[in-house]
């Protein structure tokens, strides 16, 4: 994770990873939607070649890219076909990160508590296009000098056209619902503070099922 001009958003954590994960405003009437997945067990994994995450208060950035033929972010998890009435947990997701590096040299971060729920807010049958969020998730961030601890939730959309899961800031977060947040911070210099906005991003490609999972209205 490379340091990053003040105010850049990131290209994502995993918190991550595969699927329907997204986010849209609160005020969303019920809706019917269903899920079908080609995989009869609901499986799903899926990848990230650039993840990044930001905190937007103080400007700097954590990322994770793809080298040596690892890659930055991997995710896998269960999303099984069926029927809901969004807003819905349509399944969960495992995600870890790899080749990370920030402002202070090499990263680790460690997810706990997973997996992590998928919510889908809501679902454009125009698009093809499904919002909702990610979490509540804990993922443990470290290098030198600094340790500090995400919790919260990511929102991000999902494209039946491509099998992109989009994590990123620009989908908002339904009321009540916890954005990401630093805790239990140690050490950072000023890089990290109580308080922060943090923002997550990165485009998770579905590997399986090898057509992509697509959500719809009956």
């Amino acid at each position: 994770m490379r340091k990053r001009p003040a105010g850049v958003a990131v290209a994502g954590i995993a918190m991550g990873a595969a699927l329907v994960i997204a986010a849209a405003p609160s005020a969303f009437a019920a809706q019917a939607i269903t899920v079908s997945n080609a995989n009869a067990d609901g499986s799903i994994t899926a990848h990230a070649d650039l993840v990044s995450l930001a905190d937007a208060t103080s400007g700097i950035s954590f990322e994770c890219e793809t080298a040596g033929g690892v890659n930055a972010s991997d995710s896998t998890g269960t999303i099984p076909s069926g029927s809901h009435t969004a807003p819905a947990d349509v399944g969960d997701l495992n995600v870890s990160f790899n080749n990370c590096a920030g402002p202070l040299g090499a990263v680790t971060a460690t997810p706990s508590e997973q997996p992590y729920d998928l919510t889908i807010e809501s679902f454009d049958a125009a698009t093809g296009v499904s919002t909702g969020y990610v979490g509540p998730v804990n993922v443990h961030v470290s290098m030198l000098g600094c340790e500090f601890d995400v919790i919260g939730n990511a929102p991000g959309r999902y494209d039946n056209n491509t099998g992109v899961l989009t994590v990123t800031p620009d989908v908002a977060l339904p009321s009540g619902v916890a954005p990401l947040e630093p805790v239990n911070i140690s050490g950072c210099l000023g890089f990290v503070n109580p308080g922060d906005e943090l923002t997550y991003e990165g485009d998770y490609q579905l590997t399986s099922p090898a057509t992509p999972i697509t959500i719809s209205s009956p």
